[in-house]
């Protein structure tokens, strides 16, 4: 039979010529062998589970020489024992992309029965391992947003004194991804704004990156969407993602409507770029329903992602995050000079982006202007009641100081509205002299008849004897 060098190595691997007695310790599994080594892993959720899964059997035989027998099925890059020791190490460091995670991504599909399993009761997990070479996986049951890296674990007996002993094992840090979500709004990117009014276009942001999934996950998923409440519009040509402009491709696909987005990215790319970070812009329309005199009605939108946080079995975790656009109100009462209400009076508010709020009183005197941004603002009455005239301009400013609180509402107006402590008063129009034309035959004509009235007088004397 012709051998390769790669099946040499393999025999030898088999069957090292090392004779040592076996040091004494815990009962071993085997006449010949070591004692099973404890394995605590570490960095766990309560409830998440801790899989190992035996890649090579370490064992003493009775001529006291270490053989190895590995698992069937393994690729034929992993499966020699060289090849299996030179990407294990001790589990303390694991990254996504190399050496150690592209083998446990070949490896993983040849194994489906764990030798051993546990739960974490906090944030630890103990496992009792014989000797050998292990697959430890941790799968994320505990539904919390995160992600754990495969680990490829030595756990073969090492040699003190001149004997072979159980390999005493630290306990291992696994590796996680945490997946979350950033939501911002206005220029700043803050969790919430107060400078814009009805009619503009307010910048959002989304922050997040592409989960660390291992490299052999069949279930990698990473979804985006954004829904706005009402009185926001998503203008959704402004959707970009890391600085391009947002479009079904390869890589993901887009679904967009003023009502909201959804960003699905592609198996294939999430595996390929884990880690990447993820950032999204777009801007929304404010709208007259941006301002709500209900209690708890706040403007916002609110991003989630979704993943799965096991992804060798199906499920679904979506963190979110939420920024919220404040708007003001203002509101002043319109009464006769007795304190009447005064309905049917007319005033305009311009705004900065050149757009004129109009407001009628009602018929309890109630004039109300909202959906407005921090600043100073000026009311005019444009159109004044049949019997009045018109009154001085008010002027008024907005802030979160004045205008109390976003929500919620009062018995009477919301309090974000800023009420006006002073009614505004239409004084009543009052008799004028009287000129023109109309004058002048008045005093003509009274001055006709006094000289009529004073000849009838002088003629009625002469006739008396």
């Amino acid at each position: 039979m012709t051998r390769t060098p790669k099946t040499l190595c393999a025999l030898a691997a088999v069957t090292t010529a090392i004779v040592l007695a076996p040091a004494a310790g815990a009962a071993p599994t085997s006449p010949t062998d070591v004692p099973d080594s404890p394995l605590r892993v570490s960095g766990l959720l309560p409830g998440d589970t801790v899989s190992a899964f035996r890649i090579a059997d370490a064992d003493i035989d009775a001529a006291n020489n270490l053989t190895y027998t590995m698992a069937p099925g393994l690729p034929s890059a992993y499966d020699t024992i060289e090849e299996i020791a030179a990407v294990a190490s001790d589990g303390t460091a694991f990254s996504q992309g190399s050496a150690a995670q592209n083998a446990a991504a070949a490896i993983a599909a040849a194994l489906t029965a764990p030798e051993a399993s546990a739960v974490a009761p906090d944030s630890a997990a103990d496992l009792t391992l014989g000797s050998g070479y292990y697959l430890v996986r941790v799968t994320s049951t505990s539904g919390q947003t995160r992600v754990y890296q495969n680990m490829i674990v030595d756990v073969t007996p090492s040699v003190v004194n001149g004997a072979y002993a159980a390999r005493d094992l630290e306990p291992i840090q696994v590796k996680t991804t945490d997946v979350s979500i950033n939501k911002g709004v206005g220029e700043a990117g803050a969790d919430s704004t107060d400078a814009y009014s009805v009619g503009d276009s307010v910048p959002f942001t989304v922050t997040t990156a592409v989960p660390s999934y291992p490299a052999d996950s069949p279930n990698a998923t990473f979804t985006i969407s954004d829904a706005p409440s009402a009185g926001l519009a998503i203008e959704t040509a402004t959707i970009s993602i890391n600085g391009a402009a947002a479009a079904t491709g390869a890589d993901y696909t887009l679904t967009a409507s003023e009502n909201g987005y959804t960003i699905t990215y592609a198996k294939d790319y999430v595996l390929a770029h884990p880690g990447a970070p993820v950032v999204i812009t777009y801007k929304a329309k404010l709208t007259a329903d941006a301002y709500s005199r209900t209690a708890d009605d706040l403007t916002g939108n609110t991003a989630t992602v979704a993943f799965n946080p096991s992804p060798y079995d199906a499920g679904t975790a979506t963190p979110s995050d939420s920024a919220t656009v404040k708007t003001y109100g203002f509101v002043f009462k319109k009464v006769t000079p007795a304190g009447q209400p005064l309905p049917g009076a007319a005033f305009a508010v311009t705004l900065a982006n050149g757009q004129t709020l109009t407001s009628t009183s009602d018929a309890n005197g109630y004039v109300y202007f909202e959906d407005l941004a921090a600043g100073d603002y000026t009311a005019v009455e444009t159109h004044v009641p049949s019997g009045y005239q018109k009154a001085p301009d008010v002027s008024f400013q907005l802030s979160a100081a004045t205008a109390a609180s976003d929500n919620p509402a009062t018995a009477a107006v919301e309090n974000n509205y800023l009420v006006s402590a002073a009614d505004v008063t239409d004084p009543e129009l009052v008799a004028l002299p009287i000129t023109g034309a109309s004058g002048i035959f008045l005093i003509v004509g009274t001055g006709t008849l006094l000289l009529v009235l004073g000849s009838a007088m002088v003629l009625r004397s002469r006739k008396r004897p």
